[in-house]
């Protein structure tokens, strides 16, 4: 490793000035960088990132929503984020061109940085690592490139934990008419797709609304397409290669349901919508010797059509609800609910003059992890 350069004259102790840089929006230790040689460096090395990281995940998240407009005008397109404690917002420019021929969708978010799939006619699709505050960007292959292009395929994305290091997983058929899904892997610190091997019969592919705990993907899975609820929870480790299944139990199921992470654990979500009035119930899972454990931890009722629950804490809930109406065009509403006492509070009002719908929601913290 290359030695740091010069040290300027400081009156404060370097613990010190570190642990308040820690603190410090992405934005001010970016300029913070430009001071001089000695700040770019010490600020930029992995011991800092990972000391600002983890000061991150202490304060308020934020929500990626990417907007689409219905039908094929795939241009009418916009990703804001939102910060689950105040509601303030701000549209991201998404750092590459696009015409009437492209289309992008955002597969997930990970230690503040964004990962996007790209699509053109004219053009090689390509998967791209984004860190909005650092305006950083890596594009790798689509591994899309060299199998059948009209094949389902979906992908996932995730960080090592306590690592700079990042993962693309890609669940694929060979054919159109195959059973037989197959999985391969791009890690960062190799730079190249690793691994190709079968999945087990019970995975078609991965659940856009994915999580992430500690290395491991989960999503909702359905064993057909007749099933008006998932079955299981489906679980990739990172680690080890291996798939693996949570049964859900028959009172858990409903038509509407989200996986959450809280506090490294994971949690599940049901939403059982009537006419007028729905109901939450919201599951903590627990893996232990006999299997895994589903335990009610919270659940809420409420009147008009159902919210979709994305964000939780031990202390309150953050939702997504489109509240359009004709006459008013297209709406969308944030609201902060306290699990504790029942109360809600709407943090924004998003509104659109067009036929606007929600493509894809992801979760994440402001962060400044090189990609």
């Amino acid at each position: 490793m290359a030695n740091p350069p010069s040290k300027p004259q400081i009156l404060l102790p370097d613990d010190l000035i570190l642990e308040i840089f820690a603190r410090a929006d992405v934005n001010t230790i970016g300029r913070s960088r430009t001071l001089c040689s000695y700040w770019n460096w010490e600020l930029g090395t992995e011991e800092f990132v990972f000391k600002h990281l983890d000061a991150a995940k202490k304060r308020p998240a934020s929500i990626y929503v990417h907007f689409g407009v219905k039908g094929r005008r795939s241009l009418g397109s916009w990703v804001f984020r939102f910060n689950v404690d105040t509601g303030e917002n701000e549209r991201l420019h998404i750092p590459f061109l696009r015409n009437s021929q492209g289309q992008f969708e955002v597969i997930g978010t990970d230690n503040g940085c964004m990962a996007i799939r790209y699509l053109c006619i004219s053009h090689p699709s390509n998967l791209i690592v984004w860190n909005p505050n650092t305006d950083q960007v890596t594009r790798i292959p689509d591994p899309m490139q060299h199998h059948c292009c009209i094949c389902a395929s979906t992908y996932a994305f995730l960080y090592f934990p306590d690592s700079v290091g990042y993962v693309w997983i890609n669940i694929y058929k060979k054919k159109i008419l195959d059973s037989q899904s197959w999985l391969t892997s791009y890690s960062s610190v190799t730079g190249h797709w690793d691994s190709n091997f079968p999945c087990p019969p019970y995975v078609q592919g991965v659940d856009s609304r994915y999580v992430v705990n500690h290395g491991i993907v989960y999503w909702l899975n359905w064993n057909n397409h007749a099933q008006t609820s998932p079955q299981c929870i489906v679980h990739f480790s990172n680690f080890t290669n291996q798939f693996g299944f949570i049964l859900i139990p028959v009172e858990a199921r409903a038509m509407i349901q989200r996986l959450l992470i809280c506090e490294g654990c994971l949690y599940y979500a049901a939403v059982h919508a009537k006419s007028d009035s729905y109901r939450w119930l919201i599951w903590k899972i627990e893996e232990g010797n006999q299997g895994y454990s589903w335990e009610l931890s919270s659940q809420f009722g409420g009147h008009g059509s159902a919210e979709s629950p994305e964000y939780l804490t031990h202390d309150y809930l953050v939702t997504v609800k489109d509240t359009s109406q004709p006459t008013r065009g297209t709406q969308f509403t944030i609201t902060k609910l306290d699990t504790k006492n029942q109360q809600r509070r709407t943090l924004k009002v998003v509104e659109f003059p067009l036929s606007t719908y929600i493509k894809s929601l992801n979760l994440n913290f402001n962060t400044i992890v090189p990609v």
